[in-house]
C-alpha cells in the first residue's frame, strides 16, 4: 500500500512538472494570436466610438479588417486554431495601463510584436506571411493616427 502511494505521488509530481514546463513555453505564433485577438477588440472599440478619430476611423477599420483576414489565413495555413481568445481577466491589468481606448492601445502593442515575429519567421504561412506583414504594418500606422487624433470621452 505504501509503495503504491509513493508511486502515485511520484507520478503526479512528474506530471505536474511536465505541465508546468509546457505552460511556461509560449505557442510558436503567440504574437500573431495576440495581435489577432486585440485587432478584433480594437475594431469593435473603433466601431462603437462616437467620433471619427480625425477622419482616420474608416481607413483604420479597413486596414484592421485586412490585417485580421491575412492573420486568419496565415494562422490557418500554419495549422493553428484562430477561434480561441485569452481570458479577459488575464488582460485586465494591461488594459488599466491606458487612460482611453485600451483595445486600440493594446492592439498597437501586439501588432508591433506580431510584425516583428513575421519578419523573423522562417515559416511562409501558406504564402500569407508577406500580406499579413504588410497589412499589420498598415494597421499599425492607422492605429497610431487614431490614437493621435482621439477625443476624450
Amino acid at each position: 500500500m505504501r509503495l503504491g502511494t509513493v508511486w502515485v505521488l511520484s507520478a503526479l509530481a512528474v506530471f505536474g512538472l511536465a505541465n508546468a514546463r509546457a505552460s511556461a513555453q509560449e505557442h510558436p505564433h503567440h504574437h500573431l494570436h495576440h495581435a489577432l485577438w486585440e485587432l478584433r477588440d480594437a475594431r469593435k472599440e473603433l466601431k462603437e466610438a462616437k467620433h471619427d478619430f480625425g477622419g482616420h476611423r474608416e481607413k483604420a477599420l479597413k486596414d484592421i479588417n485586412a490585417a485580421i483576414k491575412n492573420l486568419d489565413m496565415a494562422l490557418k495555413n500554419a495549422g493553428d486554431n484562430i477561434k480561441g481568445a485569452p481570458t479577459r481577466g488575464d488582460l485586465a491589468a494591461e488594459y488599466k495601463k491606458y487612460k482611453h481606448h485600451p483595445h486600440i492601445h493594446h492592439a498597437l502593442h501586439e501588432c508591433k510584436h506580431a510584425h516583428k515575429q513575421l519578419a523573423e519567421s522562417k515559416h511562409d504561412f501558406g504564402g500569407y506571411r508577406a500580406a499579413a506583414q504588410r497589412d499589420i504594418g498598415l494597421a499599425i500606422t492607422q492605429l497610431e493616427l487614431c490614437l493621435k487624433h482621439h477625443k476624450a470621452p
